[in-house]
């Protein structure tokens, strides 16, 4: 059974076209995490929450 993932990832967009970069956010409290945590889990370089 494959674990649900605990981050969502946004872009803003401003008609259409992205403004900045993505932004990776916890599902649950919608605090904004490592710049993408699923990658940082693979390589073992996980830096956890941004301090907030």
């Amino acid at each position: 059974m494959e674990k649900e993932h605990q981050y969502k990832k946004m872009l803003i967009t401003v008609n259409g076209k992205p403004v900045g970069r993505e932004i990776w956010i916890d599902k649950v409290t919608y605090a904004p995490v490592a710049a993408n945590p699923l990658a940082d889990k693979a390589s073992g370089t996980g830096t956890g929450p941004v301090a907030g």
